[in-house]
Formats: structure tokens, C-alpha cells, sequence
């Protein structure tokens, strides 16, 4: 038993003590997407034991956090070297997501290299679009200007 506590604390445990973790994709997206740090033990433990069951959802958490790492940082003189390791994959739709990169690669680059982007923009886009759809036939364009514009007192 004194074994298997090492083994835990390590965060590797043997795939015969290990029972897959059932969990809808939507659950394993997110827990993919958080941090170390901010998983529960028990997450952590069902990411372990899936990666030892299935070994290209290992390799695909490692490219996804490689990824994030770079988005974080904007660290863009790296992005080639991720492109190259995730086209070599086994995966084909890894190899997929590479090719549309790669297509507009100085775009990418741009994106994680550069301190600027168009999120207050979209911010506003997204919300008047919110706007519009939700009073789409009830209201006028005046309701609509009412709602969109900051309002004077």
C-alpha cells in the first residue's frame, strides 16, 4: 500500500489501478483548459488514469498546455516548433488544425507575438448583435438605439 501512496503523490499510478473516468466531452474540454493549479485532486487523478488508458489524449493535453503556454506568454517564435510537433502526430485532425494554421501563418504569428487585439471591439459587436436578435421583430429602431447607446440623465 506504502507503494501505491508514492506512486499517487507522483501523480502516476500503475493503468491497473486505474479505472476510466467517464465524463462527457464538454467536462473533459474544461479540465483540459484549466490550469494545474486550479484542479481539484480528483480531476487531476481522472486526467492521469485517462492519459494511461488512452495514450493520444496524453499527447493531446501536452500539445493543448504547450499551446496555452503560448498564448499566455505570447510567445510566438515558438509557434513553428509547436506546428512541427503536432503535425507529426498520429492524429489526423491535430494534423487538420496544423494546415488551417498554417494557412494564415504570419496572422498566428501576429496574434501571439503582438500586445494588441480587437476584444473591446468584439466585446461591443457581440453585444449589439445580442441586442438586435433578442427584440428582432418586437421593436423599433428607436427601442434599439434606446438600448444600445449610453443613456444621459
Amino acid at each position: 500500500m506504502l507503494g501505491f501512496r508514492v506512486l499517487q503523490r507522483q501523480g502516476q499510478l500503475p493503468a491497473v489501478l486505474c479505472a476510466p473516468v467517464a465524463m462527457p466531452p464538454n467536462r473533459a474540454a474544461v479540465l483540459l483548459l484549466k490550469r494545474a493549479e486550479e484542479r481539484t485532486q480528483e480531476q487531476t487523478q481522472a486526467l492521469l488514469c485517462n492519459d494511461q488508458i488512452h495514450p493520444d489524449v496524453a499527447r493531446t493535453r501536452l500539445l493543448l498546455h504547450q499551446f496555452l503556454q503560448l498564448l499566455r506568454e505570447r510567445d510566438g517564435q515558438e509557434l513553428a516548433q509547436w506546428l512541427a510537433a503536432a503535425f507529426h502526430s498520429r492524429v489526423t485532425e491535430r494534423r487538420a488544425c496544423v494546415r488551417i494554421l498554417r494557412q494564415d501563418h504570419a496572422a498566428v504569428q501576429a496574434g501571439l507575438t503582438l500586445k494588441w487585439n480587437d476584444g473591446p471591439v468584439e466585446d461591443y459587436r457581440n453585444r449589439l448583435k445580442f441586442v438586435k436578435r433578442s427584440r428582432y421583430g418586437r421593436a423599433n429602431f428607436d427601442l434599439l438605439r434606446f438600448r444600445v447607446l449610453p443613456h444621459r440623465k
